[in-house]
């Protein structure tokens, strides 16, 4: 199983989001979050700066 850890700004541990994100979905201007164990978070005001599937990250970046 491939997770993700999910960043805002840069990809430091002050920034994390989400450690074990297992889903990322896009739905009307909201980004949700989901962790491996069923958890949601909703982020409004983002955009999918970068994803890096070898390192397995996601950083996200505010919107203007």
């Amino acid at each position: 199983m491939c997770l993700s850890k999910i960043y805002t700004g840069k990809e430091n541990k002050d920034n994390i989001i989400e450690d074990e994100a297992s889903n990322i979905i896009v739905n009307n201007g909201i980004i949700e979050i989901y962790s491996v164990f069923g958890e949601v978070k909703k982020l409004e005001g983002y955009y999918v700066k970068e994803i890096n599937f070898t390192k397995n990250y996601t950083i996200l970046e505010k919107s203007l």
